[in-house]
């Protein structure tokens, strides 16, 4: 019966084909507007997040000891407790504690500065850094060069500060280290397995070494030996095991009393705004699939209008409400299908003309970017079209010309034989 229905709906459409196209022309529009700004939208976050740095990075979030004005407030601690309590949240991958120490660098009469970052060598490979020069490797004794810390050296006589550049890898530079007790400081000469590959992250300025090591120099610093029942670490990178997880690992981290920071954490804040402006973006676009809607409903009822006479005789031959409702709403949901299919394969063409501009536009090197974003980022994709929002639009344009449609053919459904007979 339903098939019957809507071959009858489809005919009646195709006898007024001009009356179709127009009205189906405004769904078009419509829809091609709502799903180029949203795919504008994704583009833009893509290009967002490319920005940002590897997806190492996304996943990475940096816990720091928490930190209050009332020194009589306990705050937790990060020690080897809260490495075993950050191991049992949903979604982690790995948790990598360190410790750290202030260290002078010395390379004939230039000097420099450094951090010391102490960590476990076996978790060297999750920290997502990569080896410019020599190997990614950590053995005691050994010292991972930060990709910045080269160009971290001066000349403490001279009158103008001027930044010196030493090949820290092939050089010999020492560590100074200073007691905290007095004395003579004590120099160590560094032994790089590797030089780090500049990412603009944390360990840009650092020197990565076994833990172990950092511990005795702290012991050397203090004087003191370290307690492992008290020791505590000065931060940790927490890895979640992808970038879904990242907002629900950090949530659960602040619970429990630590700040959170990184560029992990920072993705949520990003996903956020875009997922706000898709809102903004989509509902300007919505506006026009809701002027689109007025000229479904317009249609509708002067289709019912002309063909009073038509829904009498089907209702006398034995049609129920149900049926010319039913009809109706077929013709109404094909304008916003027909209108929808056309939306999509516009939106399709224009996403290729738009595209292939953008991959052809003048970078902000060669020339001027029209664009808030690094054009190397997009990789020639500012308008993205996923699957999901091919059927949204799909979806949404169909249910647009059902909403439109449903008043009108409501009234047509109840219209009564007799008057519908008798009307010219």
């Amino acid at each position: 019966m339903f098939s019957e229905l809507a071959q009858l709906a489809l005919h009646n459409l195709l006898r007024a084909r001009a009356r179709l196209v127009m009205t189906a022309g405004g769904v078009l529009v419509g829809t091609t507007a709502v799903i180029l700004l949203i795919a504008l939208t994704i583009g833009l976050q893509n290009a967002a997040e490319a920005g940002i740095g590897s997806n190492a990075s996304l996943t990475e979030l940096n816990v720091y000891p928490s930190w209050s004005p009332n020194p009589d407030t306990p705050l937790p601690k990060l020690d080897l407790e809260s490495v075993a309590k950050f191991a049992r949240i949903e979604g982690v991958l790995v948790v990598i504690p360190m410790t750290d120490s202030g260290g002078q660098l010395e390379f004939g009469k230039l000097q420099g500065w450094s951090s010391i970052l102490g960590i476990d060598p076996r978790l060297l490979p999750y920290l997502g850094i990569s080896a410019a020069q020599g190997e990614l490797t950590l053995e005691r004794g050994q010292a991972l060069i930060g990709g910045q810390v080269s160009n971290n050296f001066y000349d403490p006589n001279s009158e103008n500060y001027e930044p010196q550049t030493v090949d820290t890898f092939n050089e010999s530079v020492k560590l100074v280290l200073y007691s905290n007790t007095g004395g003579a400081p004590k120099k160590e000469t560094l032994k790089p397995s590797g030089v780090l590959v500049s990412n603009n992250g944390m360990f840009d300025y650092a020197i990565i070494m076994p833990i172990q090591d950092v511990l005795a120099m702290r012991e050397w610093t203090n004087g003191t030996k370290t307690d492992p029942k008290t020791f505590e670490y000065s931060q940790m990178i927490v890895r979640a095991k992808s970038r879904e997880v990242v907002e629900s690992v950090s949530d659960a981290i602040r619970e429990l009393g630590y700040n959170v920071g990184g560029m992990g954490d920072y993705l949520k804040d990003l996903n956020n705004y875009f997922s706000m402006m898709r809102l903004m973006l989509g509902g300007i676009g919505g506006v026009a699939l809701l002027v689109a809607a007025f000229g479904v409903a317009n249609t509708m009822t002067m289709a019912i209008l002309e063909r009073t006479r038509e829904i009498g005789l089907m209702k006398a031959v034995g049609a129920t409400d149900g049926n010319i409702l039913t009809v109706f709403l077929v013709e109404a949901g094909s304008v916003g299908f027909f209108g929808g299919l056309a939306g999509i394969i516009t939106s399709l063409v224009l996403q290729a003309i738009i595209n292939q501009a953008v991959a052809n536009a003048p970078s902000s090197e060669g020339g001027v970017s029209f664009l808030p974003v690094d054009l190397n980022n997009l990789n020639g994709q500012l308008v993205v079209i996923p699957l999901e929002l091919m059927l949204f639009g799909m979806l949404l344009a169909t249910g647009v010309g059902l909403l439109a449609g449903f008043y009108p053919s409501l009234r047509a459904a109840r219209m009564t034989t007799v008057v519908a007979l008798k009307t010219d």
